[in-house]
């Protein structure tokens, strides 16, 4: 895998371990600082990651702190950045930390948006081009630090009729937020895929059990939606979920760190 948009683009390393166990993969993942920023989902997210690790015996130190540059060795380190509903204060969170004399050198850095954080599509150009500018701030004053995206989490929506309703009396929709979600999903999809590992939580979120995805029809296209057998409550993972999310977090990690020099 080539995690370095100086270098071309980007591919999956070639290490011909398809068959091996969970342990072998993740296991790499031990040995590297990976600091995640998130909120809530994020959270639960990672509870599943400590569960998988116990499960299938991988060293994986997990360390969840207010002080992410406090933390010495390596760790999977998870701190609650920003506030919801002020994606800038995530992006200054996570630049805070690098900038801090005491975080590892050579790091893995992942930033999890929350869906509140983007609720209106007049919103999400503003929140891309600042995610996009923290990325390039990244790139430019921290060199050695491997950047993996994340796609924005979903939610389930209304039904057609009870939308239609809610917008004819000026009221805001799911559905509106779903589109903007799902839309700012793709821009971090086209921006980065070719160049950079992205953990695809919103696909995940999507997916139901047949391997469909969720979603609606929307100015002609398919807008991802979390699908209602992933939640509980409309918005938040259901435990099944959740471990599906972490297996796939795991696994985006440890092609990651495979291919760091």
């Amino acid at each position: 895998m080539n995690a370095n948009p100086l270098l071309g683009e980007y591919q999956p390393a070639p290490s011909g371990n398809g068959a091996a166990s969970p342990r072998q993969r993740w296991s790499i993942i031990a040995g590297r600082t990976v600091y995640f920023g998130h909120q809530s989902i994020g959270s639960a997210v990672v509870s599943r990651v400590e569960e998988l690790a116990q499960e299938h015996v991988v060293p994986l130190r997990v360390v969840h702190t207010r002080e992410p540059a406090t933390v010495t060795g390596p760790a999977f380190v998870h701190f609650l950045a920003g506030q919801n509903r002020d994606y800038a204060s995530k992006n200054a969170a996570v630049l805070r930390l690098l900038e801090s004399r005491t975080r590892a050198q050579k790091p893995v850095l992942l930033l999890k948006y929350c869906y509140v954080d983007l609720n209106s599509p007049a919103e999400l150009h503003g929140m891309f081009e600042a995610y996009h500018d923290t990325v390039e701030a990244i790139r430019f004053e921290h060199p050695d630090v491997t950047v993996v995206h994340a796609t924005i989490p979903l939610t389930t929506v209304e039904s057609a009729f009870k939308s239609g309703a809610m917008q004819f009396a000026g009221r805001p929709t799911r559905r509106e937020a779903a589109i903007a979600r799902h839309r700012y999903n793709e821009l971090v999809r086209a921006e980065f895929a070719d160049i950079e590992p992205i953990f695809d939580l919103a696909k995940v979120e999507a997916t139901q059990l047949d391997g469909t995805l969720a979603g609606f029809i929307a100015g002609g296209s398919m807008i991802e939606t979390l699908a209602p057998n992933n939640t509980e409550d409309g918005s938040h993972l259901n435990p099944r979920c959740q471990r599906a999310a972490a297996e796939n977090l795991l696994d985006v990690l440890s092609d990651v760190i495979e291919a760091i020099p």
